[in-house]
């Protein structure tokens, strides 16, 4: 899908609202030029799954549109990411994923700098480089990969020496400065993926809080119903691609092949129970739904409240509240 496509080429340097923007100029593109494509396409339910989501979220993952669409960038990409988190949710995030790959953490200021980096690349250990305002050129040849084949060997140069590259190694670049510019020639080299919270995000993320606390009953249930929901997609599409093996390998007129017509009956019952088990979880989300409308004002304050806190680093620049700040005094009140 060319605008799914486009969402993971350009999309990640922006926040949820320009993202939004875009993806609806080119679906009008799109339509303007008689190319087909799915008006109804949400990137986030095209590119993952309700398992992915609960995975994620077990990961530290908050589980909002934005994060969502950050954490499809950073499965997705082809390029290394280059990624702004000014709250420390990516780092968290992604700290957690590869927990048991023992991730290496290294800085351009670290004296060990290049000996942590050489390692990651010979050993394909996960590479987290922080506090990147500006890039090394040490690296270049990483993001350009300049990689020489030789007698079966795949070989990078770091500096003056040739090292052995491993096809499992990545690195994430990581900076905590939302004002950070990088040039265009660096954004062209990696993937860029802002994690810059925004009022609507860190909503949905209070909101998650506020249910954790005060109905935990219900958060449970929610985090139930979206197993449920991953595994029917899950079993919906195994059905699909039997029915498609079967009618493939068929020779000859479909109709005089018995086992194809017993499986044609057999999958439109299992659909059948899967469509009732479906509506059954929609019912149960909008009860969810309903509940958790309850606290959809608190969390507008508070959300308020970060933002208005935010803001008085522009009368002080001592005047400085992270995103986990808030997130420890809600706890302590709620």
């Amino acid at each position: 899908n060319l605008i799914a496509a486009g969402f993971l080429t350009y999309g990640g340097i922006f926040d949820q609202k320009i993202r939004r923007r875009l993806t609806n100029e080119w679906s009008d593109c799109l339509e303007n030029l008689g190319i087909p494509y799915r008006s109804d396409m949400e990137i986030i339910s095209y590119l993952s799954t309700s398992v992915d989501h609960l995975q994620w979220r077990d990961w530290g993952l908050p589980i909002d549109d934005l994060a969502l669409q950050n954490a499809i960038l950073l499965q997705r990409f082809n390029r290394y990411p280059l990624i702004v988190d000014p709250s420390g949710q990516a780092t968290n995030f992604i700290t957690n994923k590869f927990a048991g790959k023992k991730m290496l953490v290294t800085s351009f200021i670290d004296v060990a700098f290049m000996k942590t980096l050489a390692s990651a690349i010979r050993f394909g250990t996960p590479l987290m480089v922080q506090d990147v305002e500006t890039i090394d050129p040490v690296l270049n040849p990483i993001l350009n990969k300049e990689f020489q084949k030789t007698g079966g060997r795949t070989l990078v140069h770091i500096g003056n020496e040739a090292i052995d590259f491993s096809p499992v190694f990545v690195v994430f670049l990581i900076t905590r400065n939302p004002f950070a510019r990088f040039s265009p020639d660096l954004c062209s080299r990696v993937t860029m993926i802002n994690f810059t919270v925004t009022p609507n995000s860190l909503q949905s993320q209070a909101l998650s809080a506020v249910l954790k606390a005060e109905r935990p009953d219900v958060d449970s249930r929610r985090n139930e119903v979206l197993k449920m929901q991953g595994e029917q997609a899950a079993k919906m599409k195994d059905l699909e691609d039997q029915l498609l093996n079967k009618i493939s390998a068929v020779q000859g007129n479909i109709l005089d092949d018995d086992s194809v017509i017993k499986t044609l009956e057999f999958i439109k019952g299992e659909a059948k129970q899967l469509n009732l088990a479906i509506d059954k979880t929609k019912e149960i989300l909008e009860e969810v739904k309903a509940v958790s409308n309850l606290y959809v004002p608190l969390a507008a304050v508070m959300t308020a409240v970060y933002f208005s806190l935010e803001g008085l680093s522009d009368i002080y620049f001592l005047y400085q509240y992270s995103l986990q700040f808030l997130f420890e005094v809600m706890s302590k009140v709620l």
